[in-house]
């Protein structure tokens, strides 16, 4: 048996024959069917029989393997079939339209067999992904190989076609994120581009008003606000009216999100007193050992109190964009409050989250309404989310045997590097001058003598940083900006554990304004997105949550 988000990864997918090479583009993958699969289920069948000669067990059809199929990228898996129960023959006929930007030798297509404790490795099937370079189709019926090369069954195929289209032929990139007003956003999502909405933008959860950020100049002659996140946050839930829903890894709640004059009351003591008003609060937050309930509302906190400090970023979404949120923490509640065991035998009655179609001004609410062409402020917004979660289930124990940032940023400049031999352009530029990484810094105070840290060496990194009193800030951000005309902000890393779509559940949004695109000024853009400041906030006006 193999963990489900172990994908089989075989020896015959990763032949030490096949070159890697960079696939940036789409792939055009139609999984038809497989024929002669083996029976993996012959020893549940086996088991169950002798369960029945002991019991009066009615008769039953054995039962046989209920096969799926994964596709994986350079070990991403990035797409995946649905489960057909008890058929050797099965046939999917699914089609997956597939964005990837992977260094891959292969692309990998795993035939595996679900199973009520995971998954079992039937076989898999390996396309190079040189043959896939000219752009042409390549489609066949191929024979699904063990981890040894040899076949799982006699007879036993997959049947598919793979398309590679090269990012410089897809047509809908050619002119920028967002091409004008009939741009659809990003395609084969889970929400739809939302027209019309407003964002706001904000730089760490508290921002002191000392002046200490730099004044920007936008586009339509006015200065960049810098939005008080927490004071917002404080405000929308003192005037809720309906409901609450906060998700989350934890939630502190004797934090005081208020940190300046009127601090008000904590967020536990608010969120009580709106629940009593007869606001539904619901809160959907990592199940861990220091789950606990406060006067009916289930929070999670943690004994060790807050973090240091760090710097982070966050958004705000009004209009018809903030339903599709909802709407993502409705069905995760509803995952996560399924019923398992013996509790699927009770009837039941789930009447925690609130009929959303009853509240007027929540289902009353339509693109049209807040698409005015007009508006130079408008924002389109688009929420992502990851469609499957285990949460953490496969997540190396031990860190050295994830990815680690420097090793990212190796592939990174490997890449580029790679790309310049090919124009021939290695001689006359580095990978530097196309991609850098930056860490903020804080100055410290001047040693003193008994502070001093004794010996010093020039080669050793630790010791230059405590001569010139540079330290790294923590920076907690998750978000881009592309082109100075499209931003997304989510809870996501890059990294596997995030990107893969079966661990950690995450959600994002990306946005734009239609009148600050290059689309539409004909040159560089100067709205919201752009503007976000370069300038950090010192360490030392940061307050601790």
């Amino acid at each position: 048996m193999s963990p489900d988000d172990e994908d089989g990864r075989t020896d015959a997918s990763s032949a030490p024959s096949l070159r890697a090479v960079l696939l940036h583009g789409s792939l055009d993958i139609l999984i038809h069917e497989a024929r002669n699969l083996p029976n993996k289920d012959i020893l549940s069948n086996t088991m169950g029989g002798l369960l029945k000669s002991y019991t009066s067990a009615p008769e039953g059809a054995a039962s046989t393997s209920d096969p799926y199929v994964t596709v994986l990228v350079a070990s991403a898996t990035v797409a995946r079939t649905y489960v057909i129960q008890d058929d050797e023959n099965p046939r999917w006929a699914q089609h997956f339209l597939v964005p990837v930007a992977h260094e891959a030798a292969a692309v990998n297509f795993v035939v595996k067999d679900s199973d009520v404790f995971g998954a079992e490795l039937i076989g898999s099937v390996a396309i190079p992904s040189e043959s896939l370079q000219s752009g042409d189709r390549v489609e066949g019926v191929y024979p699904v190989l063990e981890p040894n090369g040899k076949p799982c069954a006699p007879g036993a195929v997959l049947r598919l076609s793979v398309q590679y289209v090269p990012v410089a032929r897809l047509t809908m990139y050619h002119h920028g994120v967002t091409p004008g007003p009939d741009f659809p956003g990003v395609p084969n999502t889970y929400f739809p581009l939302r027209r019309g909405g407003r964002v706001t933008l904000y730089e760490d959860a508290h921002v002191p008003a000392d002046g200490c950020l730099p004044e920007i100049r936008l586009g339509n002659g006015t200065n960049y606000r810098h939005g008080q996140c927490w004071h917002d946050v404080y405000d929308a839930m003192s005037q809720a009216r309906s409901l609450i829903y906060i998700t989350g890894w934890s939630v502190f709640h004797t934090i005081h999100l208020v940190r300046d004059g009127d601090k008000g009351r904590s967020l536990g003591d608010l969120l009580k007193k709106k629940s009593k008003e007869g606001v539904r609060v619901l809160l959907l937050v990592w199940d861990d050992p220091t789950s606990r309930s406060v006067l009916g509302i289930q929070m999670v906190t943690d004994d060790r109190g807050p973090r240091e400090p760090w710097h982070d970023l966050h958004s705000k979404i009004d209009g018809p964009a903030a339903f599709d949120v909802l709407k993502n923490f409705e069905e995760r509640w509803l995952k996560a409050s399924k019923r398992t065991g013996a509790k699927k035998l009770t009837k039941s009655c789930n009447d925690t989250l609130l009929w959303i179609e009853k509240i007027p001004e929540i289902a009353a609410i339509d693109d049209e309404i807040y698409s005015s062409d007009s508006d130079p402020e408008r924002w389109d917004i688009q929420i992502f989310r990851s469609i499957d979660s285990n949460s953490v289930k496969g997540f190396p124990k031990d860190p050295r045997e994830a990815t680690s940032k420097k090793k990212t940023m190796q592939m990174m400049y490997e890449i580029i590097y790679r790309a310049l031999q090919e124009m021939g352009l290695d001689g006359k530029y580095e990978p530097q001058d196309y991609l850098n990484f930056f860490c903020l810094g804080n100055r410290e105070a001047e040693e003193t003598p008994n502070t001093s840290t004794g010996s010093f060496s020039a080669s050793n990194p630790q010791d230059q940083s405590r001569k010139n009193r540079r330290f790294m800030v923590y920076v907690h951000s998750k978000g881009m900006i592309v082109d100075d005309e499209y931003v997304i902000i989510g809870s996501a890393n890059i990294n596997q554990r995030s990107m893969e779509g079966t661990r950690d559940t995450e959600i994002a949004m990306g946005a734009y304004q239609p009148h600050y695109t290059w689309a539409n000024m004909l040159s560089a853009p100067r709205g919201q997105a752009t503007n976000q400041p370069t300038k950090s906030i010192p360490e030392s006006q940061l307050q601790k949550p």
